[in-house]
């Protein structure tokens, strides 16, 4: 877990929530997040605001022009490394770039959801071993369990990307892929390219 680059996303939304979670024995652990994510920060003391701004060098100045909480943990949000309800939300092969945000289709049970891949650079180091999973909140909102192995590594919450305009430019992709389909392909045996040989003209 690159804990910069839990920082990095804060800043950028300008919103540390710092959230305690209480489990059944009493003992507390953190999760850190910008509203849409959310991260274990396994590892670390227990941090309340201003440790929290000493480790990731927020000053005075900067932290008038944040949202910066301390909150107990929504206990509608499953945060167990196992979930009875989860189900595998399995990547599709290409990617979405829309309005400057790189989105990761998933198909889930009821569907396709989209994440914005910015939320799993904190995970970069272990992103060979993700796995992706489908879970409902208690008021039914859907969001996303990452895993590295067994063990729970962030929640992201699907971004609305789909609307109208959203549609209608994948169908316009759509449309001109096919075209693409129709148009003469050059095989990897042919060279790539056709061969241009260049004769001189008489005169």
């Amino acid at each position: 877990m690159k804990f910069k680059k839990i920082a990095a996303l804060c800043n950028k939304a300008k919103n540390f929530a710092l959230y305690d979670k209480q489990d059944s024995a009493g003992k507390v652990s953190q999760w850190l997040g910008d509203g849409c994510a959310a991260y274990p920060l396994h590892g670390l003391p227990l941090l309340d605001e201003d440790s929290l701004c000493k480790m990731f060098d927020i000053t005075e100045k900067k932290r008038d022009n944040l949202l910066l909480t301390r909150l107990a943990w929504d206990e509608g949000i499953s945060v167990d490394d196992t979930d009875p309800g989860e189900s595998a939300a399995e990547e599709m092969e290409l990617g979405v770039i829309c309005n400057g945000r790189e989105l990761i289709p998933l198909m889930g049970r009821e569907g396709i959801i989209f994440i914005d891949s910015k939320y799993l650079s904190p995970l970069e180091e272990e992103m060979g071993m993700l796995r992706m999973f489908e879970r409902k909140t208690a008021d039914k909102r859907t969001y996303i369990a990452v895993k590295a192995g067994l063990l729970i590594r962030a929640v992201i919450f699907p971004v609305e990307a789909v609307n109208d305009k959203f549609i209608d430019s994948l169908r316009d992709m759509l449309r001109e892929c096919k075209k693409a389909m129709q148009r003469p392909r050059f095989s990897r045996e042919d060279g790539g390219m056709p061969r241009i040989t260049w004769t001189e003209v008489d005169s």
